[in-house]
Formats: C-alpha cells, structure tokens, sequence
C-alpha cells in the first residue's frame, strides 16, 4: 500500500452524505441475515424504484486498475463498485467470499438494463448490490477505475 491520503474535514462530511444516502436508500432492498454467519438469500428482481433507476451510468469511472493504499475514514461501512463487464464479474467472483465476510455493500456503478443487474446479483450470491452512479464517491476519494473495494483504511482492487 502506498501513504495514506488525509481526508480533510470537507471531504469526511461530503463522504458521510453520499455514503448515508447510499445507505438509506438500500435500507429496504434485499433480506438481511436471520443470523450471524447464514448466508442471505439471493435477492433476484429488482425494486420498482431500481427498474426506474436504469441504465446508471458513472461517466468518470471506467473498469480498469486500482492501486491499493490507504485511507482514514472511521467507521465507514466497506462498500464495494461494480459494474455490468467481464472484469467486475472475474472480481466479484474472485472476491465474493472476502465481501461477504466484511458484511460489505456494493455499488453497481454502471449497468444498462435489469438484466443485467440480476445477473450481478446472480453471481454475487446474496451480497446486496445496489445501482448508483459512484462518481461524487470516486471524486471525493480520488480513483476512477473499478472494481474495487473501499473499506475504513484502504481501497484495493
């Protein structure tokens, strides 16, 4: 990992806006886990409000190379982007274990139709995947590829 990236006091308050409106706009999509440990039941179809969202389009994020560093955003929920392309699917596949562990949301940050969005959430077996256009996300904590992992103290591909 490369030096870590002060937030200033501007960015942590922009970041916990975006990130709360995130937050509360998935608060009633998708089932939450009966309990610790059980694995949550895919979720395939899509809410009136997310057909209505599509296509979402980031237009300053692309799929491509993340450099890994570290961050300092306490008590930021991991949070995952995705998109609707082969290397967000070879990632989500290869990373689906480790997501699912950190109890992490994801943010399909381009994706042109429902179907697509259901075979994302297909492949990611139960992790909550929401659409949303990540691109005040990706301003405010500087990258502009997915996928990729943000977490409290690093982003890593």
């Amino acid at each position: 990992m490369t030096a870590m990236n002060p937030m200033n006091t501007w960015s942590r308050r922009m970041l916990c806006c975006v990130l709360a409106g995130l937050l509360a706009a998935c608060a009633s999509t998708g089932p939450e886990r009966a309990r610790q440990g059980e694995r949550p039941k895919q979720v395939l179809f899509l809410a009136p409000w997310e057909a209505e969202m599509l296509p979402v389009v980031s237009w300053s994020l692309s799929p491509g190379p993340v450099e890994s560093r570290a961050v300092d955003i306490p008590g930021l929920r991991p949070v995952f982007l995705v998109g609707d392309d082969s290397l967000s699917r070879s990632w989500l596949r290869l990373q689906r274990d480790k997501l699912r562990r950190l109890n992490a949301l994801g943010l399909v940050v381009n994706v042109a139709s429902p179907e697509g969005l259901l075979e994302l959430r297909q492949l990611a077996e139960g992790l909550r995947l929401i659409p949303v256009t990540g691109d005040d996300l990706a301003a405010l904590l500087e990258f502009s590829h997915y996928p990729v992992l943000v977490t409290s103290s690093y982003i890593e591909q």
